[in-house]
């Protein structure tokens, strides 16, 4: 007896209700996984969550359901033709359709999964799946691995996509010569088809729109900043290191100025960035820690000059584009008037992304502007401001200006070379062994959970052997060359519009990084610890008029990015600044300014480690910190530790030669002298052999943390200058 024919109806029925029963499984799993995984948080963070939130929690879980019917639709156009073609061949009964149904279903959902943890892999640990793809290159070579992914992530879903258009093709076909009447399932299909690519953002680009400048009266200097956290100057091939780590960014230091020891006040990104665009240090305006409550963020935005209100005053477009290293903007703005950030400080932002998360859906078929439309809050969230889409608002603001012919300060900021150093699967591999299997084969394994509730990771990880570290560097410069290809789009772009003779470009960062140097491991503003790393960010300036190319090795600071840009484009200094304008060394007025660094680090996650002295150290954060609802929901240090956290904090005092530290410690300050030029790592402490110097750098710092003045490296020194002092001993 032959098998019965099931009417097309009761095919699409069947398939429907299929893909809609495995949506609904899918949705079940993700509420149960994120209900047993402590609510998406494993540290004193969750009973605030559930205590005080729980409704929150709820709510963003429902909120998601219009994805999952937008999905299910997507999936019933591309399936249902598959199987009636499949059922073309060979008849079958309804059980049939089932599991047709659901193989189908499993090879789009791998597909999705490929392309995210090859090409996204910020939405989660990714690492199981990898496996077999490392293993292909292992064994075969990196071509078999690109073959693999070419076929995956290209062939398979223009296959599904070509067999199932030429399905609805020919279903209009039937239906325009009378021979079937579903036309308006033929055309939602095909909507549907679309939707789905366009959701999945497969297959679909932005062309941007040609233009030129118009002719007429040239405009002031634009001002283009580009920066990426955690950045250091000293892994740029541009630079002197080793690896091409950043040839975009090569391009523009061959043609302009660079001041290759660029110094932060403070290697911390919010109190950085606030120093960096009001030239003021962080004792002066007053965000001195990374968790300030709403008495200092309003004091620094009513007090502290600003580059972005400098500029606005003079006719300026003035925006900010970043991801969740951007944050911090949303409550310091330092004058930019449109924000386009991630709000990642603000806790219901973090609860909804840990809801998010485990609804896998959202990264597999909404990380786009489409998405991003019907879901506002993935802006808003760390995972989901990439580097691509970064760079695409950032481009698409140059169109806007290059349109309108409207003056601009455009800063474009990442998270590309922030740590745990996670990145595109071709990224990662660039410099990584291929053999290596140990935790850190995709990015540096932290558990966030205890950085959050513990102070000895510095001890844990001290010895770390060579392979590791060699591993996390390498990770880490793979990072640097994703930041580095996000600058050659923007300048493509500058180019493209005819911009670039009417821009300054400034590529640079908020901070360092610390990678295991001696007596360090990782993270920043901890610690002057092994160097000048995690303070040493790069400066290299494109800039109309400059025709040959500067190379300046003397100390510079961030802190003289906003009266060197204001000078170049004609505005006079705000009083208030204590940077100083390198233009003057810029158009070769001047050889040097003299300049010395001050610095101070931030708040200490780590307990320090200082051979023989016992450096202060407070709680956890954790414990440190609560969630303030009065404040937008943001993690603020608690009254009762703001004085010991200013306590814990290290000082130092910089020259060209030398460098001063001066630790709190539990019984006396720790002071430490290095002579950079003998020991560039500061292993080996010299006050004893250079206790002139010493006086004179502690009488320095004093100066600068009780008046505000600075000194100069002559006023230090006087006429004997820094290289003409001898030790004492030996």
């Amino acid at each position: 007896m032959s098998k019965p024919i099931l009417k097309r109806r009761q095919i699409l029925k069947t398939v429907a209700l299929t893909v809609f029963g495995t949506l609904v499984a899918w949705y079940v799993g993700a509420i149960l996984s994120f209900a047993f995984s402590s609510y998406g948080f494993n540290n004193r963070f969750s009973e605030v969550a559930v205590q005080h939130h729980w409704w929150f929690l709820v709510w963003s879980n429902l909120v998601v359901l219009k994805g999952y019917f937008l999905v299910a639709a997507g999936y019933v156009a591309v399936i249902y033709p598959l199987v009636r073609m499949w059922g073309s061949v060979r008849s079958f009964e309804r059980w049939g359709v089932v599991w047709r149904t659901l193989l189908f279903a499993g090879l789009l959902y791998g597909f999705f999964i490929v392309k995210l943890m090859l090409a996204k892999p910020f939405f989660g640990d990714y690492s199981y799946l990898l496996g077999w793809y490392d293993a292909l290159g292992r064994l075969f070579g990196t071509g078999v691995q690109d073959a693999v992914h070419v076929l995956i992530a290209h062939v398979f879903p223009l296959t599904a996509i070509v067999a199932a258009s030429g399905f609805y093709l020919f279903e209009l076909r039937r239906w325009f010569a009378g021979a079937a009447r579903p036309l308006l399932f033929s055309i939602g299909s095909v909507a549907g088809i679309l939707a789905l690519l366009v959701v999945s953002g497969y297959g679909v680009g932005h062309v941007p729109a040609e233009g030129e400048l118009a002719g007429g009266k040239k405009r002031p200097k634009n001002i283009v900043i580009l920066g990426s956290d955690s950045l250091r100057a000293d892994h740029l091939s541009c630079n002197g290191y080793h690896r091409l780590t950043s040839p975009n960014i090569d391009r523009i230091a061959a043609k302009g100025v660079n001041f290759q020891r660029c110094l932060t006040p403070i290697a911390s990104t919010l109190e950085s960035l606030t120093s960096m665009f009001s030239s003021q240090y962080p004792h002066t305006h007053g965000v001195r820690h990374m968790f300030p409550n709403r008495a200092m963020v309003d004091h620094a935005n009513r007090e502290a000059p600003s580059l972005g209100a400098e500029l606005q005053r003079r006719g300026y477009d003035t925006a900010v584009i970043g991801d969740w290293c951007a944050c911090g903007f949303t409550e310091l703005p330092m004058g930019f008037k449109d924000i386009i950030v991630s709000d990642f400080d603000n806790f219901r932002v973090y609860m909804s992304e840990a809801v998010f998360l485990h609804h896998q859906i959202l990264p597999l078929f909404f990380d786009n502007r489409v998405g991003h439309m019907l879901f506002p809050k993935l802006k808003s969230f760390a995972n989901y401001m990439t580097p691509e889409v970064v760079t695409d608002q950032v481009i698409d603001r140059l169109k806007q200006r290059a349109a309108d012919r409207k003056p601009f300060l455009l800063f474009g900021y990442y998270s590309c070379t922030h740590l745990p150093y996670k990145t595109p699967t071709h990224y990662a591999r660039l410099w990584t062994d291929p053999k290596y299997a140990g935790p850190h084969k995709h990015e540096l394994a932290l558990n966030v959970d205890q950085f959050i509730g513990g102070t000895d990771i510095n001890e844990k990880w001290s010895k770390l052997p060579r392979q590791e570290v060699e591993q996390i560097t390498a990770l880490y410069d793979g990072c640097v060359r994703m930041f580095d290809d996000s600058v050659g789009r923007v300048v493509a772009e500058l180019e493209k519009q005819g911009l670039m003779d009417d821009t300054i470009i400034l590529i640079t960062g908020d901070h360092g990084d610390d990678l295991f140097e001696p007596n360090c491991t990782f993270g920043h503003g901890t610690t002057f610890n092994g160097g000048d790393q995690a303070n040493h960010v790069p400066a290299i300036f494109h800039i109309p008029g400059v025709d040959q190319p500067q190379r300046h090795s003397q100390i510079a600071r961030t802190l003289d990015f906003v009266p060197t840009l204001l000078d170049l484009v004609g505005v006079p200094p705000e009083p208030h600044f204590e940077g100083a304008s390198l233009a003057p060394v810029i158009r070769g007025e001047k050889q040097s300014l003299d300049l010395a660094f001050y610095g101070e680090s931030s708040y200490l996650f780590f307990k320090r480690t200082i051979p023989g002295e016992e450096p202060l150290f407070i709680p956890p954060m954790d414990e440190t910190t609560f969630i303030d609802p009065d404040f937008d929901f943001h993690f603020v240090l608690k009254d009762k530790f703001q004085e010991a956290v200013l306590k814990t904090k290290e000082h130092c005092v910089r020259t060209e030669r030398f460098k001063y530290i001066r630790t709190p410690g539990v019984h006396h300050s720790i002071e430490r002298l290095f002579d950079l030029r003998e020991d560039p790592h500061c292993e080996r402490d010299v006050k004893l052999r250079y206790p002139e110097v010493k006086a004179r750098l502690a009488a320095a710092m004093d100066r600068w943390l009780t008046t505000h003045q600075q000194s100069t490296t002559a006023e230090i020194y006087g006429i004997l200058g820094e290289d003409n002092l001898q030790p004492t001993a030996p």
